[in-house]
């Protein structure tokens, strides 16, 4: 007659010899932890403003084409795909706003005295400080601001920032109170933002400013008075903002703010 404990003991056996491994059993508990952890973050966005967010994510698809928007460089792109696709047109739609601020400056009767070139940075506006300031002031000319403005509205466009840099000639400053090149041309560079920061649909988030005075020229030599009008300079950079989590959420943030507005 067999046991009761005889049978436990075959059981046991049993399983140690081949019986059915239960360690699957904590990948799918994992697996159902993390399912129950997303459906929850989905209700809680469930429960915002639709419209806001609909109108935030359609602006920012509108806006941002591939996933690294921030180069402007010309680099190599990848081969084939989706995403060389992405950054060709991303390529267009910076040469594209080049050609349309270089239109617009041909109609401004602008062309001596600004020039609109891409490099590393991104892309560069040079501006000739004859004609953006009196000489010895920082009071930027009323009839650049419409440039300024122009170029705020591209950046905000390819969703960038912008540096602007304050260069002069070698020439001692005279007048406007002044005490030296480094000074006037900081500046005039501050003032220049400040025209920038005009346009309300520019996100100033990242936006910065510079001050070389005479020791970044164009013309190391300044041997002729050509040369030192190309020194004295204004050098606007449409370019990638420093902290770019931080600006995407200003800039997201941005969206919101301007759509609420309009709703009211």
């Amino acid at each position: 007659m067999t046991t009761k404990a005889q049978k436990m003991s075959r059981k046991k056996k049993q399983g140690a010899q081949g019986g059915a491994d239960q360690s699957w059993m904590l990948t799918f508990s994992d697996m159902m932890t993390l399912l129950l952890t997303f459906f929850v973050l989905l209700f809680s966005m469930a429960s915002t403003d639709s419209d806001n967010l609909n109108r935030a994510l359609q602006a920012l698809q509108n806006e941002f084409t591939v996933l690294d928007i921030g180069s402007m460089g010309e680099g190599n792109p990848p081969s084939g795909g989706v995403e060389s696709v992405q950054l060709k047109n991303k390529r267009d739609e910076i040469k594209a706003a080049i050609d349309e601020m270089k239109q617009f400056i041909t109609t401004e009767k602008l062309d001596d005295s600004v020039d609109v070139s891409r490099n590393e940075r991104g892309i560069k506006v040079s501006i000739s400080s004859d004609v953006m300031f009196a000489s010895g002031s920082s009071v930027v000319e009323e009839r650049l601001h419409s440039l300024l403005h122009r170029i705020a509205a591209l950046a905000t466009r390819l969703a960038k920032t912008v540096r602007v840099e304050g260069n002069t000639d070698r020439s001692p400053v005279t007048g406007g109170g002044y005490d030296s090149n480094l000074q006037l041309s900081g500046r005039r560079a501050e003032n220049v933002l400040k025209v920038i920061l005009e346009e309300k649909s520019f996100t100033p988030h990242g936006a910065s400013i510079g001050a070389f005075g005479e020791f970044n020229p164009v013309y190391p030599e300044e041997a002729s008075e050509d040369e030192r009008k190309a020194n004295r300079r204004v050098d606007v950079f449409i370019t990638n903002p420093p902290d770019e989590e931080s600006f995407w959420y200003a800039l997201m943030q941005s969206y919101l703010d301007n759509a609420n507005t309009k709703s009211r």
